[in-house]
């Protein structure tokens, strides 16, 4: 027989002789719990296994609030935040803004925001949002368009910093500064309980036509400026809308323009996907849209804020 505490041969007993005398010292003891021997200053067998054995909760905490992507962007807004600023990540659309209805569920604001930007006094002010690649998909942008008309019918401002633009400072704080001058413009994008239980003339002067609400969002879901977005890093900022204004006020009213916007919005998506984050690709496309810009606003088209035209015809009906 081995002896259980150093291996050596012991007979017919547990223990050698050497063992056994620090086993009169009190040495080595027979352990209650494994019913084994061992050194007093060790733990047993069992003892092992559970320190070993990583204990399971149903809750673990997050190893952090921000990616590091999100972190970079942090970063850059808090060196060119005003001084009377603060902001908060992660926040939950619940913990700043409210439903005026008493409705008792509330499910659409347990939504997080990136950031939220408030003043001294933690009075919202406005928020922003980064996008990755992830937000192209329909399932993000029903998210985002939900979120974007909760904030505007709340009124507080949402700022959209693509991942494809990189982190530009001098933009960021230019957004920011813009938008906190701005005024902000309050937009109903919900109807009331007692709105639904107007008469329905009423409803059907106040709502918009079904048809064209229809048609409106499925030309949306199938067209976006997608390489002009990833390059200036907003669907709504002046050089996309001086090109969305020169994609329906003059490409789509020729034929030949017709048929480019289709093969543009069949082709522009998986570049956007594959290339977009690439330095080359920025760079390259970045030079092109500047010099289209710059000679289509020297024509006299305009940079002003747009609602598209493109709710209002089919490129594959007029082709």
């Amino acid at each position: 027989m081995k002896c259980q505490v150093c291996g050596a041969e012991s007979g017919k007993y547990p223990l050698c002789r050497e063992c056994n005398k620090k086993k009169e010292t009190g040495e080595i003891i027979k352990c209650p719990k494994c019913q084994k021997w061992h050194y007093t200053n060790m733990p047993c067998a069992e003892e092992k296994a559970i320190v070993g054995e990583k204990e399971k909760f149903l809750y673990e905490l997050r190893p952090y609030l921000v990616t590091a992507t999100e972190m970079k962007y942090l970063n850059a807004i808090k060196g060119v935040l005003p001084e009377n600023c603060l902001i908060q990540a992660q926040a939950n659309l619940a913990s700043f803004i409210v439903r005026t209805d008493g409705a008792r569920f509330q499910n659409e604001l347990y939504r997080n925001v990136d950031f939220l930007i408030t003043d001294l006094l933690y009075k919202p002010l406005l928020v922003i949002e980064i996008n990755d690649q992830t937000h192209f998909t329909e399932e993000r942008r029903e998210r985002d368009k939900k979120v974007s008309n909760i904030c505007e019918e709340a009124g507080i401002p949402i700022i959209k910093l693509w991942t494809f633009y990189g982190v530009n400072q001098e933009y960021i704080k230019k957004r920011i500064t813009e938008t906190l001058a701005s005024p902000v413009n309050r937009v109903h994008h919900f109807i009331k309980e007692k709105e639904k239980k107007a008469p329905e003339e009423i409803i059907k002067a106040e709502m918009p036509n079904p048809s064209s609400l229809t048609d409106a969002t499925q030309s949306r879901e199938k067209r976006g400026c997608y390489i002009a977005t990833c390059i200036y890093g907003s669907y709504d900022c002046p050089q996309v809308w001086t090109l969305r204004r020169f994609r329906d006020d003059k490409l789509a009213k020729r034929r030949i323009g017709r048929i480019f916007i289709k093969i543009y919005y069949a082709v522009s998506p998986a570049l956007v996907k594959q290339f977009g984050d690439k330095e080359l690709f920025q760079v390259f496309w970045k030079k092109c849209l500047d010099g289209l810009v710059l000679r289509l606003q020297e024509k006299g088209i305009k940079d002003t804020p747009y609602i598209d035209l493109e709710y209002m015809f089919s490129v594959n009906e007029k082709i």
